[in-house]
């Protein structure tokens, strides 16, 4: 009875129903765009960011008796790696002479390396045949060098032989770190490979808490090898993320309060316009309970409408959004259903409240009169 007494009531006073289902609608969607935005995109700008360049670095020195061994768990770090989907750039590094100077050579693959390295600024293009190299912008400045320019590397070998490589210099790097200091191959002769030094730069997945996990796990697997995270990066992600869930939940108490305030005002506004019948109700019997009862399950049928509305629609702003500003989708998260429901639902509630106590305030004889 009462409920159906609600309904008519709504649709009896259809203006001011639409515009209070309207303000707390765009606060539902906004607070489920932003409680979307909390859950998941922390997630995935950690994925997207992860294709923004390498947040660690693996190394594992090759030398002495035990040689052999230690080359079988490079390989088989490389293997794990590669199960794991991580993108990875891996590099083995040999000092060569030019020029009567010592100086790093890096051999790595060209593909690889572009994609774990997209800020290193490429004068020219980088390596990508046998005979071609990419020289580090502090090399480039010592020696004057050109580009088209052909460098010839030696390296002492054992035994006490010397091997020669010819290349042609198609690019310079700048980098901002030791990697100005080198001269980058993406094929070498087979004389030449035999590196004794080697590291990868790796992008894993969920931060430092993943490169502990990693490795543990190699610890634990008796592999001698140590993932190091670049800390300037993952601090500076972490920071990242840490201002984004921020930003949201300092935006999502605005449009509490903000909200609270408008569909307060559009409440008293909806009493004031309706105090004929509630004091007619008052008149005929009617409780200050029941009427606020009345008046409370009135909020209750619109904050459920607005809920169901802004989750819908605040799902899709949240993957417009992510979209148009970090460059990632977000996954629906049912959880925010319950949330947006109850916040709304504490929105109407306080918003009814204030207008309840108005109604109790006033005098079913004045009001009847029309004073």
């Amino acid at each position: 009875m009462i409920l159906k007494m609600a309904q008519k009531s709504l649709f009896a006073n259809a203006r001011n129903t639409l515009w209070i289902l309207a303000a707390l609608s765009v606060s539902a969607s906004l607070i489920a765009m932003f409680a979307t935005v909390s859950f998941d995109l922390e997630k995935k700008m950690t994925t997207a960011l992860r294709k923004s360049g390498p947040n660690a670095a693996a190394f594992f020195h090759l030398q002495g008796a035990g040689r052999e061994a230690q080359s079988g768990d490079w390989r088989t770090f490389r293997k794990i790696i590669r199960q794991r989907g991580i993108p990875a750039a891996w590099l083995s590094f040999e000092i060569v002479t030019v020029q009567g100077k010592p100086v790093i050579l890096a051999l790595a693959d060209s593909k690889e390396l572009a994609r774990l390295t997209p800020s290193w600024f490429v004068m020219g293009s980088r390596p990508k045949e046998e005979g071609e190299c990419m020289v580090g912008k502090r090399v480039a400045d010592l020696w004057k060098l050109r580009l088209g320019e052909h460098l010839l590397m030696q390296s002492l070998r054992a035994g006490g032989s010397v091997k020669k490589m010819n290349c042609r210099i198609t690019g310079f790097v700048l980098s901002g770190d030791e990697n100005e200091d080198r001269i980058f191959v993406s094929h070498a002769p087979l004389e030449f490979r035999d590196f004794r030094l080697h590291s990868a730069l790796l992008s894993i997945p969920q931060g430092e808490e993943g490169i502990q996990k990693m490795n543990q796990g190699l610890h634990e697997s008796g592999i001698s090898i140590e993932i190091k995270a670049l800390r300037e990066i993952v601090y500076g992600e972490r920071a990242t993320l840490k201002k984004i869930v921020l930003l949201s939940g300092t935006a999502s108490l605005t449009v509490f309060i903000l909200t609270v305030l408008g569909v307060s005002s559009a409440l008293l506004s909806r009493i004031l316009e309706r105090k004929k019948e509630l004091a007619l109700l008052q008149a005929v019997g009617a409780t200050g309970r029941s009427l606020g009862g009345f008046l409370l399950l009135e909020a209750l049928l619109i904050a459920v409408t607005a809920s169901v509305i802004g989750c819908a629609v605040g799902t899709l702003l949240s993957e417009w959004l992510a979209r148009k500003i970090f460059y990632v989708s977000v996954t629906p998260q049912w959880i925010t259903l319950p949330i947006t429901f109850v916040i709304t639902l504490i929105v109407s509630v306080i918003a009814a409240g204030l207008g309840v106590m108005r109604a109790l305030s006033l005098e079913p004889a004045i009001a009847l009169r029309g004073e």
